[in-house]
C-alpha cells in the first residue's frame, strides 16, 4: 500500500495564493485603467468648456466652491491612501498593526465622502450655473460614487483583520496590495480634482 496522500479531483484545480494575487493584480489594473479614462473625460470637459467660454458663461461671478471643504476632502483622501498603503506593506511583511491603519484609512475615506455631501449643502450655486458648475457637480458626485464602491474593499479587508485579530499565523487578506494601489490611484484623482476645480 502506498503512503502517498490521496488527491481528490477538486484539489488538482485548487488555486494557489500566487494565482490569486496575480488575478487580483490584473483585475485591479484593468479597473484602474478604466477609472483613469473615466475621469479624464471630466478633465477634458473642464479645459474644453473653459477655452470655449460661450457667452462668457463658463464661470459667472459667485460660482466659487468653499475652499475649506476642498482642502479637507483632498487631505482626507491623501491621508487615507497613505494609511492603507502602510497597512498593505506591514501586512505583506507579516507584521502586526495593519488592522488599525486600514481602519483609519476607512474612516478618512468615509469622512471625505461625508464632507463632499456637506459641501453640496453649503455651495452658493447649482449645476445649471455655467460650464464650470456642471463639470464640478458631475465630477465630484460621480467621484463620491466610485469612492464608496472602492471603500467597500477597504472595509472588507478591515473586517477580516478584526475577525482574525490576535490569531497566530492569520493569513493576509487577498488582494490587499493591489487594493491599496487602486485606492492610492483613486485618492490621486481626488487630489487632481481639488487642483483643477479649486486652484485653476
Amino acid at each position: 500500500m502506498s503512503d502517498a496522500p490521496t488527491q481528490t479531483p477538486a484539489d488538482g484545480y485548487a488555486e494557489t495564493p500566487e494565482l490569486h494575487e496575480r488575478i487580483d493584480r490584473i483585475g485591479f489594473g484593468l479597473v484602474g485603467g478604466a477609472t483613469v479614462m473615466f475621469f479624464l473625460g471630466f478633465v477634458f470637459a473642464y479645459f474644453y468648456l473653459r477655452s470655449l467660454d460661450n457667452n462668457s458663461l463658463w464661470r459667472p461671478a459667485g460660482v466659487e466652491p468653499p475652499d475649506g471643504y476642498g482642502i479637507a476632502i483632498a487631505a482626507a483622501l491623501a491621508l487615507s491612501a497613505a494609511a492603507f498603503g502602510y497597512a498593505a506593506r506591514v501586512a505583506k511583511r507579516g507584521e502586526s498593526g495593519w488592522v488599525a491603519a486600514s481602519g483609519l484609512a476607512l474612516v478618512l475615506g468615509l469622512f471625505a465622502c461625508v464632507a463632499q455631501c456637506f459641501e453640496y449643502a453649503h455651495i452658493p450655486f447649482g449645476p445649471e450655473s455655467g460650464g464650470y458648475a456642471s463639470v464640478f457637480f458631475g465630477w465630484t458626485a460621480l467621484y463620491v460614487v466610485v469612492t464608496l464602491i472602492a471603500l467597500w474593499r477597504v472595509e472588507t479587508i478591515f473586517a477580516v483583520g478584526l475577525r482574525h485579530h490576535g490569531e497566530v499565523g492569520a493569513a493576509v487578506p487577498e488582494g490587499f496590495v493591489p487594493g491599496a494601489t487602486y485606492w492610492a490611484l483613486l485618492a490621486a484623482i481626488g487630489v487632481l480634482a481639488w487642483v483643477v476645480l479649486y486652484l485653476l
